[in-house]
């Protein structure tokens, strides 16, 4: 059967496409994600931060001119933390959002198909810096890491990345 299936698969030429998994580990936690598309998004930290011991990962969007003439630079960022405490995902993400204030204007959640991840929550919203920036945060708690996803866009390009940022939350789970 087996030779038969690929005897048709070679003579169809059929081609399987496979999103390109990749993982980094930290603080005992292997993290899976799809990276967002290679020829506008490239990497601009991949490791541990010596000082505070987060894995950080961020990709960079090529930039994107707005109606104003300004050239944005999106980014999607992932923070890997040690947690010591035994916080719920709902506590993590309090203690998260006061150190990163923004107006909520919707909640995200795994069930609502979000994030694949189940022990997560997740929020839509925007702040005002020099230009109203609108954002995608998602907290998750997996053993003793959280993680901070943080998709941030001025609003004048956001309807340009808004699906490679959603895109890249959903594909995001723990191993």
């Amino acid at each position: 059967m087996k030779r038969l299936l690929a005897s048709l698969f070679v003579f169809f030429q059929f081609v399987i496409v496979a999103e390109a998994q990749e993982s980094f580990t930290a603080h005992g936690s292997t993290l899976l994600y799809t990276p967002p598309d290679s020829s506008n998004w490239f990497i601009v930290n991949n490791g541990i931060d010596e000082r505070s011991q987060k894995y950080l990962l961020m990709f960079q969007r090529k930039p994107i001119e707005d109606a104003q003439g300004r050239r944005v630079h999106p980014v999607i960022a992932v923070i890997c933390e040690p947690i010591k405490e035994p916080l719920d995902v709902i506590k993590y993400s309090i203690a998260a959002r006061v150190q990163v204030p923004f107006n909520v204007k919707k909640v995200l959640s795994h069930q609502e198909g979000d994030f694949s991840y189940s022990n997560v929550i997740g929020y839509e919203g925007e702040y005002q810096k020099e230009v109203l920036h609108k954002v995608l945060i998602g907290h998750m708690r997996h053993e003793q890491a959280g993680v901070q996803i943080i998709c941030d866009s001025s609003d004048g390009v956001y309807d340009q990345v808004e699906a490679d940022m959603r895109s890249f939350m959903r594909s995001v789970k723990f191993k």
